[in-house]
């Protein structure tokens, strides 16, 4: 059981954080929250400096030294509080009902960094002697616009350095209180289509001689992918790599069902050849794409027999270990040249979130798995691949990383959604098992004295 002091002094720092409403979309308050996320880091025993980056600074924390390199990977801006209207209390301070604190970070992502930074206090108290590993706690102030600067920010920081393992910025609990293990991220592709085909809108009875480009750009659309889901693209799937022998045999053991999803979803029509016993696996290891909107032409009420001049759709890929973001939008122009489609106009919005995975078999995950077993009570769930991305292929192909991702963000956390919020005892957990992660760590580094090959670890025994 967590002493209570602890969690009253986790749960102050975490509410004097939410206070300040760092939305790095606005580049609001991002200074004020790195210098205090810096002073937290200070108090903890970090040797700790702020770094600029492009919109908001980063706060690198160092201490510790030897064979074992380990990174935490969290984010201190947040997204827009909007639409106010819609939360029950304010966004900006920190609430309690029914078991929950409310605000808006208060999980995404300072809540995973308090929850962390609670644990190493309580790690130290147990473990006050040096440190046996090097332990460097990243906090990024541009996560939720992309992190434009990271990239060049670890080049530039950590050039010609190595790290073992980074936790990740955030992990999920599901909604029966397992933990879940993230072991790697989709890339993501975001583009858009744009037609024009005449200066101005026509008399719709003009269609029977000119081209409508809404037209044009719904058969470009369907062009590119099939009814199952399959990307039409040549080349597309040319890179993807196939998944290893531990992680397809996770995914042929979903932990929750297909029926479970459509229900908490609302979702009810399925892809062509989805079923009970694959859609975990594609959730994992498939690409896919989405029509995100289309505009032009007439949507208002009624009818208007109107030939519109221009349009534009909107279309994401998620993809997988190895394809490359760059490649695919080469790809793609390609493929609209040959198909007859030269004159759609192609426009990148994101071509920089590269897919990533982690060995699912990893001494990390395994050490992990236990930890939020003995602590959350639960069988955890080890996960190939989250569906969605995150700016982590920096950390595996500057660094040489693995990435795992754990933490206590559960379903019904609302992330980037009015009333924003975490539950408490999770929470509570998350810092015990954060110490304990840690204390293994030390077992770790321990281990990794006086070998041969210090990257080469010998398995932990299960106690």
């Amino acid at each position: 059981m967590l002493p209570h002091d602890h969690l009253l002094k986790a749960s102050e720092e975490l509410r004097r954080l939410v206070a300040i409403p760092s939305v790095s979309a606005r580049g609001e308050k991002l200074v004020e929250c790195a210098e205090a996320v810096r002073d937290l880091l200070v108090e903890a025993g970090f040797d700790t400096e702020i770094q600029p980056g492009e919109v908001g600074p980063f706060v690198v924390g160092e201490i510790g030294s030897g064979p074992l390199t380990v990174m935490i990977y969290n984010h201190y801006d947040v997204q827009p509080e909007d639409p106010v209207p819609l939360w029950h209390s304010p966004p900006f301070e920190m609430s309690e009902r029914d078991g929950r604190w409310y605000g808006r970070g208060v999980a995404d992502d300072k809540g995973e960094f308090i929850s962390r930074l609670a644990g190493w206090r309580l790690f130290r108290e147990q473990n006050p002697g040096p440190l046996p590993f090097r332990l460097i706690w990243l906090v990024d102030g541009e996560e939720e616009i992309g992190s434009p600067s990271l990239e060049a920010f670890l080049k530039r920081r950590f050039v010609g350095e190595a790290v073992d393992v980074c936790w990740w910025e955030y992990g999920e609990i599901d909604a029966s209180g397992r933990p879940i293990i993230l072991c790697g991220f989709k890339g993501v592709m975001a583009i858009e289509l744009r037609a024009r085909t005449a200066r101005a809108d026509l008399h719709s009875s003009l269609g029977a001689v000119f081209d409508n480009p809404l037209w044009r750009l719904a058969a470009a659309t369907a062009s590119l992918r099939d009814k199952s889901g399959c990307i039409l693209v040549e080349g597309f799937y040319d890179a993807v790599r196939q998944p290893s022998l531990s992680d397809g045999e996770l995914a042929a053991a979903p932990p929750y069902s297909l029926d479970s999803l459509m229900e908490a979803t609302g979702a009810e029509r399925l892809l062509d050849g989805v079923d009970a016993a694959n859609f975990y696996r594609a959730v994992n290891f498939e690409p896919c794409m989405n029509v995100n909107g289309f505009s032009g032409g007439y949507a208002g009420e009624g009818a208007k027999t109107v030939l519109p001049a221009e349009g534009s759709v909107k279309i994401d890929f998620r993809l997988v270990p190895d394809q490359d973001p760059q490649r695919i939008v080469t790809l793609l122009r390609a493929h609209l040249d040959r198909h007859g489609f030269e004159d759609i106009e192609l426009i990148v919005h994101d071509a920089n979130v590269k897919p990533v995975r982690s060995a699912t078999d990893h001494w990390f995950i395994q050490d992990v798995k236990e930890a939020l077993e003995v602590h959350f009570g639960q069988p955890a769930i080890v996960q190939p691949s989250s569906p969605a991305s995150g700016t982590a292929h920096p950390f595996v192909e500057q660094l040489g990383a693995e990435i795992v991702g754990l933490g206590l963000t559960h379903h019904g956390a609302m992330l980037h959604s009015p009333d924003e919020n975490i539950i408490i005892d999770q929470f509570a957990r998350m810092i015990e098992c954060s110490a304990t992660i840690l204390a293994r760590l030390s077992e770790r580094a321990a281990l990794m004295r006086g070998q041969s090959n210090p990257r080469q670890l010998p398995d932990r025994e299960t106690p």
